[in-house]
């Protein structure tokens, strides 16, 4: 299933739909649009764990 595929890419993935997940709930809650940010955060965190992972434990 993994086959094909890096940490650093199925954590920018995974931070995308949680970022994305807090951006529409805070969109909800406060009608706003700077909830995006959150999206953006959840990219970048997504990213840099994966990358973290890779250089770290795969060799």
């Amino acid at each position: 299933m993994m086959e094909g595929y890096n940490y650093t890419e199925i954590g920018m993935l995974a931070g995308t739909a949680i970022g994305g997940m807090l951006a529409v709930t805070e969109f909800i809650i406060w009608n706003s649009f700077s909830p995006v940010m959150c999206v953006v955060f959840g990219v970048c965190l997504g990213i840099l764990t994966g990358r973290f992972i890779d250089k770290r434990f795969i060799k």
